[in-house]
Parts: C-alpha cells; sequence; structure tokens
C-alpha cells in the first residue's frame, strides 16, 4: 500500500466499479467535466442520505410531511432494488476507498502500475451516474490493486473528502453497535 492511501481515511464499500484505460494524458476539458460531473453526483447521494430531524411538538403539517417523507423513503427503496436490474452496471467488487484512491482484489485485467485510466464507481443504487475519477495505477501488491485519484478540482476534491469522512464515520458507528 503506498505511503499516502495508508494514511487517508478510508472505508470498505461492495459497489460496481470499473477501470477504462487512458491513452496519453487527460484531456483538461475531460477532466473539468467530471470534476463538475462527480460534484452533482456527490451532492445528490448526500441528498438520499440526509436524515431529517425529529419535531418535539409536530404540527398536522408536520405530522403530514413526516407521512409523505416516508411514503418517499419507501419508493426510493422499491427504486432502489429494481434500478440494478434495468441498468447496464459493471460487476460489484470488493473495495477499499479513501479520498485519495481505491484499493480492490487483483485478477487478470488490472492495468498494470502507472497505466492512467478513469475509476468509475456507482456509489449509490438510486444515482444513476458514476463517480468517474482520474486516476493512476500503483504497483500495489499480488492481491490487491491499487489506484491512486489524480488532483482535480478543489470543490470537487473536498465533496470526496466529505462523502468519505461521512461513510467512514458511518463504519465505525455500525461496528460500535455490534
Amino acid at each position: 500500500m503506498s505511503d499516502a492511501s495508508a494514511a487517508a481515511l478510508s472505508y470498505r464499500l461492495d459497489a460496481p466499479m470499473r477501470w477504462l484505460p487512458v491513452s496519453g494524458d487527460f484531456a483538461p476539458a475531460d477532466l473539468e467535466q467530471a470534476a463538475e460531473m462527480n460534484q452533482r453526483v456527490l451532492a445528490q447521494i448526500a441528498q438520499f442520505e440526509e436524515r431529517g430531524s425529529t419535531i418535539e411538538h409536530p404540527t398536522p403539517q408536520d405530522v403530514e410531511i413526516q407521512r409523505l417523507h416516508a411514503k418517499l423513503d419507501l419508493l426510493l427503496s422499491a427504486v432502489a432494488e429494481l434500478a440494478p436490474r434495468f441498468l447496464d452496471r459493471p460487476p460489484r467488487k470488493a473495495l477499499r476507498l479513501s479520498w485519495s484512491g481505491l484499493r480492490w482484489p487483483r485478477d487478470a485485467d488490472t492495468a498494470p502500475a502507472d497505466a492512467q485510466g478513469w475509476v468509475e464507481l456507482h456509489l449509490h443504487p438510486i444515482v444513476l451516474q458514476p463517480l468517474r475519477w482520474p486516476a493512476r495505477m500503483q504497483p500495489g501488491d499480488a492481491t490487491e490493486a491499487e489506484a491512486s485519484f489524480l488532483s482535480v478540482n478543489e470543490a470537487a476534491q473536498l465533496a470526496l473528502e466529505r462523502y468519505v469522512f461521512q461513510q467512514h464515520r458511518r463504519a465505525v458507528a455500525a461496528s460500535r453497535r455490534v
């Protein structure tokens, strides 16, 4: 594991993921477009995962809104169950995601060290667009592949750091409840 990824906050997940190789350098316009899309994807995920606060003395309107919110949550859960059946997504892989990169089990199709490409990750079942981050393959080890994310605009980087932090915090909280 590289020094940067060893020190970075991370969490484990199973998610659809693919590596898309790039020959040569990334086009600046592609990097900018991907950064903007990544910000939108991470914002959509944050909206879906946002939990409302409980109201101590709810008004009739508050009760109605909570009822509608519960129905909407049920509908979104159903869509999350059904969507993968109709979408062309890559296979799920056991991943370790950090703000600086990604690790996954090495297989015959793993790109060699120093190869550049796009890491495409579907982080949420309802969000149709994947996170698409430019990356460079690292040597890794015999069992795990490792890709380091390349720099993008600061807003996209901060959104990814916030997302990883929140997921890590949730994983820690879940492990304490067990």
